[in-house]
């Protein structure tokens, strides 16, 4: 009787043994990572931040460049081709940068030609830190940047700079607010109408938010 069970014993370890190997497999395929490219035009706010980031299924590589407008695409464009020469692809290629006070034309011009090679675009007008503002309020129409630093610092309560590692300590404090800022960012977008023209009169703006949502889909 018992001989009798061996042949069955078998097959159902031959079963489990299928089974593992089956879901060894899926949960290889899950461990596939989505790879992000950030290239940034600051070297310290824009790359802390989402360098904080701590993504469970993708890879965040982020450039600081110090170049701004058609100046930083190019220089993506040379960065994402360094890093094909190392055999290095990404899934998704981002370029963050600011209307600041650069022209209507080189800051619209800026946004068409990254989307022309494949970048994909979190600009602010006038600058990021409108981003942060939007956690806290509903904030629109022309918002000086240089009223940032000082409105920021009030809703935060610690002083708000652009030195090294303030941006990873406003990730921090700004999280749980994040989808305020989303929903804040959205408003304001929409607000302009649907075509986007000319994004450098759209003043506030960013969509730095999408970049945020993006990357939200991989914690």
């Amino acid at each position: 009787m018992a001989s009798r069970d061996i042949p069955a014993r078998v097959q159902l370890m031959q079963d489990k043994k299928k089974e593992r190997n089956i879901a060894r497999y899926n949960n290889n395929i899950r461990e596939v990572k989505q790879t992000f490219l950030i290239v940034c035009e600051g070297t310290n706010t824009e790359p802390d931040y989402f360098n904080e980031f701590k993504l469970g299924s993708a890879q965040i590589e982020t450039a600081g460049t110090g170049y701004n407008t058609l100046s930083l695409i190019n220089k993506a464009i040379q960065i994402r081709k360094e890093y094909l020469k190392k055999e290095k692809i990404f899934d998704q290629n981002w370029v963050v940068f600011d209307k600041d006070d650069f022209s209507a034309n080189d800051f619209n011009a800026a946004i068409v030609t990254a989307e022309a090679n494949d970048f994909k675009v979190a600009y602010s007008n006038q600058s990021f830190e409108y981003w942060f503002l939007l956690h806290f309020n509903l904030y629109q129409g022309e918002v000086d940047r240089n009223t940032y630093a000082a409105k920021l610092s009030a809703l935060l309560g610690f002083p708000y700079t652009k030195d090294s590692g303030v941006s990873a300590r406003m990730f921090n404090a700004l999280f749980s607010f994040q989808q305020t800022a989303i929903g804040n960012a959205i408003h304001v977008y929409n607000s302009f109408g649907p075509l986007h023209a000319s994004p450098a009169i759209e003043e506030s703006s960013t969509k730095v938010h999408e970049l945020v949502q993006e990357l939200n889909r991989y914690l």
